[in-house]
């Protein structure tokens, strides 16, 4: 089903639609937050936490270039960095937490990992610059933890990993989504042609990975500068040598910690410094500012081209000359969880900007990506009041930014499932395609709307996307999952149990269950009076289900006379009365007064017709004994009853 929605007045409040699936588990999807607070700059603190980026003034921290930041998993920030000190979400310094072997020049001087294994202590990787014979601390980790105090303690100091480092250092998480990638660059004759990939796992550093393989960093000390990134999805790595001019694009392999297959730029340029990837992973921006120049520049490569590194589209450009020479310098890029891409502006002798750049639709390409800045008259960009961006923006493990374009909720048959939009800036009309004709549209909000699949399975959900005329389309799997399949009583609503026994009702191999009455979570229910019992089910994919059955005592009888002749059907036979399904196991044998066995049998259902090798027999009085047992439960062993009595065969 598609349907269009022009953007006239949109008042646009999220509303989480959070089912009870979704509170008690972690089955929907939900945005990292790791990234959501940003510290850097001249007293600069933006919160992405909301629906729009919300920017304050902290007390002054010195924060020039490199800068990391984290924040806990429900978006309230923990601890920044600037290699040097590092301060918790108090903005007060940690506990033991000067000293750190990084250094707040270099240009990534830090990137803050969670520790895999303890939900309470993060991993605070340092970057010092490598200038002979003052900067040479090489790559330190240090250990925060949050075990014994709320505002955090450095635990473990400057642990040295490698020396003759470039300034660069990036992460992401491991292929099996728990630990992660440290990845950092050599720098020198030595190691400038070397990429070293630390992975954290529970119990620590557990491997490292070196990478013999592209352009080696070497010579002018501006070559170790300059910023690496990896992608969002983790595949690509780019980085720049900022004095040589070179953009070098590589593969990344998140299983083995690899880095291989690089592509360079054909053509030189002069001093890139920051770079970044689209959240599509598909574009790659580049920023420069030259040394000497009057114009700066920001580029956009177009990754899924046979070129990769080929004709970039010059985003931007700003003639500094008419200001000051080097007076408004491009520096960082970063991406924000709002699937947007910022861009620090600077002066030289490290004066500030009030603002930063930003490219409002990274994904699109050429201009259409939308790059806004302030230029000095405070009508766009990211107006950062009192406080300014200096030349580094923080480092993030690029995992907390593999944001979709619109995201999904609630995936059970029967749900109404909701799409949002994550960056919902210049957009005219949204066109949804469902993949489902029979479906039903329940709110047609254009960046927000809820739908009713009819049928569980696999859907492509497609999103068309039109601004000024032109149309960007996004698409992305859909998996509508089953409910989770219950019969207590077995194609009945009601169960029979002989007094005195038991029975155990079972709900299935699932992950969750809730009994009523009682309470219980097992997935076995033992059942001896009785009652209406129902129970609720949890999958694995949080789908819920739910059945009742009502459990009923059998009460079994044996008439005292029947006729062959009879004109009713139940009575023409001699058998056992009342709902046999409760029953294990049944014997049923007739004599006659000579005590010769006459008739017997294993089935309830079975009865004597008065008949003995095909003859019918006298009317009178005959003998019979039956025994049977209950089911045997988790409750209760079976019981045996024994039965004895005397029926009148009547002509």
């Amino acid at each position: 089903m598609r349907f269009s929605i022009p953007l006239l007045i949109v008042l646009h409040v999220i509303i989480p639609l959070l089912s009870i699936a979704q509170q008690e588990n972690d089955c929907n999807y939900r945005r990292p937050h790791q990234a959501d607070h940003w510290v850097f700059g001249n007293m600069a603190h933006v919160d992405f936490s909301q629906d729009d980026p919300s920017v304050s003034a902290t007390s002054s921290f010195p924060l020039f270039s490199g800068v990391s930041a984290i924040s806990d998993e429900n978006g309230e920030l923990l601890l920044f960095t600037n290699g040097l000190k590092v301060w918790n979400g108090n903005f007060q310094l940690v506990e033991y937490g000067s000293g750190l072997n990084g250094n707040n020049f270099a240009t990534q001087s830090s990137l803050i990992v969670p520790d895999p294994g303890n939900g309470n202590q993060y991993y605070i990787f340092t970057v010092d610059m490598y200038l002979l014979p003052v900067f040479n601390k090489g790559i330190n980790y240090s250990v925060v933890s949050f075990r014994q105090s709320s505002t955090g303690t450095v635990i473990s100091k400057n642990n040295h990993l490698a020396s003759k480092n470039s300034q660069k250092i990036t992460g992401v998480k491991h292929a099996n989504g728990h630990d992660y990638w440290v990845i950092t660059h050599g720098f020198g004759e030595e190691q400038g042609g070397n990429f070293d990939a630390w992975l954290v796992g529970d119990t620590g550093i557990i491997e490292h990975r070196q990478s013999h393989v592209g352009y080696k960093h070497e010579g002018d000390d501006n070559n170790g500068a300059g910023y690496m990134k990896l992608s969002p999805d983790g595949k690509k790595l780019a980085l720049v040598v900022p004095a040589d001019g070179i953009v070098e694009l590589l593969d990344f392999n998140t299983e083995t910690g690899a880095v291989s297959n690089p592509v360079r730029s054909p053509d030189h340029y002069d001093y890139p410094f920051g770079v970044e990837f689209s959240p599509d992973n598909n574009k790659l921006y580049i920023s420069s500012s030259p040394i000497g120049s009057a114009t700066n520049y920001l580029y956009q490569f177009d990754l899924s081209s046979a070129g990769p590194l080929d004709n970039p589209v010059i985003i931007h450009q700003f003639d500094v000359s008419a200001i000051g020479q080097n007076d408004s310098l491009m520096g960082a890029l970063q991406l924000g969880v709002d699937g947007k891409i910022y861009l620090s502006k600077f002066r030289r002798g490290l004066l500030g900007k009030h603002y930063l750049g930003v490219i409002n639709n990274p994904d699109r390409t050429g201009l259409a990506c939308n790059y806004n800045e302030v230029d000095h008259t405070f009508n766009n960009g990211l107006n950062l009041g009192v406080a300014e961006s200096l030349i580094g923006l923080p480092n993030f493990v690029t995992s907390f930014l593999d944001i979709p374009h619109f995201t999904f909720y609630n995936q059970c048959h029967h749900d109404t499932t909701e799409f949002r939009i994550t960056n919902t800036t210049n957009i005219d009309v949204t066109d949804w395609n469902f993949d489902d004709p029979g479906g039903d549209i329940v709110n047609s909000d254009p960046f927000d709307p809820t739908f009713v699949y009819t049928e569980p399975g696999d859907y492509t959900v497609e999103v068309i996307e039109t601004f000024n005329g032109i149309d960007y389309a996004y698409s992305y799997p859909v998996r509508i999952h089953a409910l989770p399949y219950i019969d207590l009583g077995n194609g009945s609503d009601t169960i029979y149990i002989l007094p005195n026994s038991s029975i155990r009702l079972d709900a299935g191999d699932y992950d969750f269950y809730f009994w009523q009455p009682g309470g219980s979570t097992e997935r076995y229910l033992d059942v001896t009076e009785e009652g209406l019992y129902s129970v609720m089910v949890t999958d694995s994919n949080c789908c819920r289900n739910y059945d009742e059955v009502y459990v009923v005592y059998s009460n079994l009888f044996f008439p005292n006379a029947f006729s062959p002749d009879s004109p009713i059907s139940v009575n023409r036979e001699f058998k056992v009365l009342g709902v046999t399904g409760a029953l294990a196991e049944y014997y049923l044998i007739v004599y006659n007064r000579w005590g010769q066995k006459l008739f017997e049998t294993n089935n309830p259902d079975e009865g004597w017709n008065g008949t003995y090798k095909g003859e019918y027999v006298p009317a009178g009085t005959y003998i019979w004994m039956s025994t049977f047992k209950s089911f045997e439960s988790g409750a209760k062993e079976s019981i045996e009853v024994i039965k004895r009595g005397t029926v009148t065969l009547v002509k």
